[in-house]
């Protein structure tokens, strides 16, 4: 399943990856944050090609099925105006083995910073407000 643009549930996320089959459940939570390399960021505004980010998604679930003994994906990632604390960003694999699903889950997270087109703008407390 991918969804770009969509609000990010948890917990409906954790419920359809629920099988009888699947040992694992694996999910990566991405959010916006402060760093001393970042600055004073308050939020992140993500943009995208969503035709073109869904189908590259969607390509890289596919990949991941093939690559990996997974049972199933979960792809999401909002777009918009994302404060620091609010999850911008969800990988979530499940698998009948732990191990699999955690590789899997950092392939397919790597794989859409990598090919996904969505590109974010940084906003900064006070002026600073690109990078």
């Amino acid at each position: 399943m991918v969804l770009i643009g969509s609000e990010i549930d948890i917990e409906s996320v954790k419920e359809k990856l629920k099988r009888n089959e699947a040992g694992a459940i694996v999910m990566f939570l991405g959010e916006p944050r402060r760093s001393p390399e970042d600055g004073n960021v308050v939020s992140i505004n993500y943009t995208a090609y969503e035709e073109m980010a869904v189908k590259e998604a969607e390509k890289i679930e596919c990949e991941a099925k093939n690559k990996f003994p997974v049972l199933d994906v979960v792809i999401m990632h909002k777009l918009g105006n994302v404060p620091l604390r609010d999850i911008s960003f969800l990988v979530a694999v499940s698998s009948p083995h732990r191990k699999e699903a955690f590789e899997a889950c950092v392939w397919i997270t790597d794989e859409v910073k990598k090919r996904v087109p969505i590109w974010k703008e940084i906003i900064y407390e006070g002026s600073r407000n690109s990078k």
